[in-house]
């Protein structure tokens, strides 16, 4: 009975060494690529995930970036440059309005800009003193009307006070004429300067600066 023991022990050493030859190394595969693709799908899902939260921060910085251009260029349009244009059309009807009514026609180089002066209106008084004859005084009143307020000055001063809404050099031609038009002879409250002529130049230069600027700024923004 002993070698019967004996034989099937050596049976059951062989089939267990069966076994680990041909089983084990495949089972141990198996589950080693098993654990590696879980590796794998944890990594994979880590860099999805990161590539999704930076192409949410990316998109959410790309909307309120345009969410702010949109913003300034609406209020660069509607508070400046809607009402410049404004004014510029005014002067380019007074071009066409003497054109059709004097037959006179003024190119854009001799004359860049035309403004209307205000409406003078002329009061008379009589004085009646005892003893004395009657005397009649007489004042004239200038009227500025919504027509007369569109003129050259308006439209430098009005660049300036919206000079967040300006570009460079729109700001620089109006700063610049500001100072032109301080020393220029039709600015009513300049008497006898002695820079004039070189002002009444640089006035004329730069009111057709600024008027050429305008005029492509706002074609830019029709784009």
């Amino acid at each position: 009975m002993e070698w019967i023991q004996i034989i099937t022990n050596v049976v059951l050493v062989f089939l267990l060494g069966l076994i680990i030859k041909n089983y084990l190394p495949s089972y141990m595969d198996e589950k080693g690529k098993n654990l590696a693709t879980k590796e794998d799908i944890q990594e994979i899902t880590r860099k999805t995930e990161e590539v999704q939260k930076e192409f949410k921060e990316g998109f959410e910085y790309f909307s309120s970036d345009l969410q702010f251009k949109y913003n300034f260029y609406y209020k660069q349009y509607s508070e400046l440059y809607s009402k410049l244009y404004a004014i510029i059309i005014q002067s380019e009807y007074v071009r066409r309005f003497i054109l059709i009514t004097d037959e006179q026609e003024h190119s854009f180089e001799e004359v860049p800009f035309f403004e209307i002066t205000p409406t003078r209106r002329v009061n008379q008084q009589l004085k009646f003193e005892a003893g004395k004859p009657v005397t009649l005084s007489q004042s004239t009143e200038e009227i500025e009307t919504p027509i007369s307020q569109f003129n050259k000055k308006q439209l430098c001063d009005y660049i300036i006070e919206n000079g967040e809404y300006a570009t460079q050099e729109l700001l620089k031609i109006a700063v610049s004429y500001r100072f032109a038009y301080s020393h220029y002879e039709g600015n009513p409250d300049v008497k006898n300067s002695s820079c004039e002529d070189a002002a009444n130049d640089e006035e004329f230069r730069l009111i057709r600066e600024m008027v050429c600027c305008i005029e492509q700024l706002i074609l830019l923004e029709r784009q």
